[in-house]
């Protein structure tokens, strides 16, 4: 490096500034005062709630969620960590309004503050039932809920599959049910835990493990009633998945009536409880009485419809009744026929009078109008020795024979003279 004399290189410049503001005091580096704001956004804003509308979020492969919330005015930067959210039933979207819960701090190498969240709950509908209707709408969009995929329930299945925990009430009340209604009917239990942390997860396996063995008919998913925590596992998609890929038809009797799960809207049939479920599937033989006592009653209703029915057809076929109906047919023809006689020699009738009438007034119209009438008058109807009647002084000339029609007669005239003025 060469210097030059009376300048000072980049370092040598750099050195006098340290040099220069070491002397001074309050001088902090930016690491120091970046500390010192976070110290003082952490206490003072350590637990707060905002509220505002999702925008820009981000789910990194670490778990950790980046977002933003803003309203009309503002935005806030927020970060959620994985074992905060890990909590959090529905996922993030951007539009959605939220509340969330948690603390300002600083992220020193940006030197910009930000919202450490530790909880977020949507405004205007529970967490849960946001993480529900997520879920719903993302399968229905894939057509988990069509009906046209839905498998018929076998009628009289051999071997069903019952996916409960074994320790539940569910499961005493299935078996009792099979047992009343159909001992035949042969039960393989996949036990699993129905609620808590990987319930979900051994759900989706027991119905997996069924689906491998080729004697099962149906699969019953089922447990009793609870709170919509209690019923989450039958909420999830792992378990919708699971039902969907099911070798074989599937029944969810999951909770009470009242309780409707995502598990419900994918099985291929629905029953409100348990016990339900296994009295879609365990045909006895009294119900197989009542529906072969129905059928036979059916039939023989047909049968003698049908007896009746081919009885009229040969009473119709009977030479004498074709007889008896032609000639009630040919008296009907008949009266019908003397009907339209009648009416018609009455329109007749009503037209001769009508055309008489016409013909009078017109006859007495001619003759007002006819020449005769006027001759009565005392007018007279001059014609020319050729017959043509003349009409204008101009047609004659003197000493010219014409002929006068009067009313009564004639007269011979001859001209004299002619004038054009009266």
């Amino acid at each position: 490096m060469v210097c030059i004399p009376g300048q000072r290189t980049g370092e040598d410049r750099q050195l006098h500034v340290i040099r220069e503001t070491s002397k001074m005091q309050n001088v902090l580096t930016v690491s120091e005062l970046t500390g010192l704001i976070k110290d003082v956004l952490e206490v003072n804003f350590n637990n707060i709630y905002v509220v505002g509308e999702i925008s820009n979020a981000k789910v990194y492969p670490s778990g950790h969620w980046y977002f933003s919330l803003k309203d009309q005015d503002a935005t806030l930067s927020a970060v959620c960590f994985k074992n905060s959210n890990s909590s959090i039933k529905f996922k993030l979207e951007d539009g959605l309004m939220v509340v969330a819960k948690g603390k300002l701090s600083v992220y020193p190498p940006r030197g910009a503050y930000q919202m450490v969240v530790s909880g977020i709950e949507p405004v205007g509908v529970g967490d849960w039932q946001l993480a529900f209707d997520q879920l719903a709408a993302k399968l229905e969009k894939e057509g988990f809920f069509a009906s046209e995929r839905k498998r018929p329930i076998p009628m009289f299945p051999r071997r069903i599959g019952v996916v409960t925990s074994p320790a539940g009430a569910a499961l005493r009340d299935i078996l009792h049910t099979l047992k009343r209604r159909n001992q035949s009917v042969s039960v393989l239990i996949s036990p699993c835990k129905v609620q808590g942390e990987g319930s979900a997860e051994e759900i989706a396996r027991a119905i997996a493990e069924l689906s491998e063995h080729d004697d099962i008919d149906v699969i019953i998913v089922a447990r009793g009633g609870g709170s919509i925590e209690d019923l989450w596992s039958f909420n999830t998609e792992i378990v919708a998945r699971a039902v969907l890929s099911a070798s074989v038809p599937v029944i969810s009797g999951v909770g009470h009536e009242t309780d409707i799960t995502i598990c419900d809207l994918v099985a291929d049939m629905r029953a409100p409880t348990p016990t339900a479920a296994a009295e879609l599937v365990a045909k006895g033989s009294l119900e197989l009485m009542e529906k072969w006592t129905s059928l036979d009653k059916r039939l023989n209703f047909q049968v003698s419809d049908r007896l009746k029915t081919a009885r009229r057809q040969v009473e119709r076929l009977s030479p004498l009744n074709s007889l008896l109906r032609y000639e009630d047919r040919l008296r009907h023809l008949l009266e019908r026929i003397v009907s339209r006689r009648k009416t018609i020699d009455g329109r007749i009738a009503m037209h001769i009078a009508s055309a008489q009438h016409r013909l009078k007034q017109n006859g007495e119209k001619l003759a007002a109008l006819g020449p005769l009438n006027v001759l009565s008058r005392g007018f007279a109807i001059l014609r020319k020795s050729d017959k043509s009647v003349v009409r204008s002084f101009k047609d004659v000339k003197p000493g010219e024979s014409l002929e006068a029609l009067l009313h009564n007669g004639k007269l011979k005239i001859t001209i004299e003279a002619i004038d054009e003025n009266w």
